[in-house]
């Protein structure tokens, strides 16, 4: 079971800060009104920190932090090919991958998965300047219809 909520030690710790930093307001000229204002609510602000604090669960607390939560970035992560071309949001480039075949798109989707072209080519079997010829040439059209459109 977890500790619970100290009140003494919460106290002691807050009046060491409130004298320190009370001193290092006097130190710098601050008017003494504005000390005690700041003390004022200061202290309102402990005591809604020490309301909250008696109330809180730490046992249900640790247990829900270690709870472990799915990846956004893995959940929205196409595994396959199809996956990869569902979640193109751009027309323009779904249509180029059409065209452009089967090879350009794995070679797209490795790429996507974070592959370089050396990579891919170890995988394909494509030559590696092949692959940088056919994006540049997949780039160039991508832009040349992106700017007709």
């Amino acid at each position: 079971m977890a500790k619970p909520y100290n009140h003494r030690r919460a106290e002691n710790a807050y009046k060491k800060w409130k004298e320190k930093d009370e001193r290092f307001m006097k130190k710098n000229g601050m008017p003494m009104d504005k000390i005690l204002l700041m003390r004022d609510f200061d202290r309102m602000q402990f005591n809604s920190d020490r309301r909250f604090f008696e109330k809180v669960d730490y046992d249900s607390e640790q247990k829900i932090s270690k709870v472990v939560q799915p990846n956004l970035s893995e959940l929205n992560d196409p595994r396959t090919i199809g996956d990869f071309l569902n979640s193109i949001t751009s027309i323009t480039f779904a249509e180029l991958l059409e065209e452009f075949g089967f090879e350009m798109k794995l070679i797209i989707f490795l790429m996507y998965r974070g592959y370089c072209a050396k990579e891919v080519s170890k995988i394909t079997g494509i030559p590696e300047w092949t692959i940088c010829r056919r994006l540049a040439k997949l780039d160039y059209t991508y832009k040349t219809r992106k700017t007709n459109k």
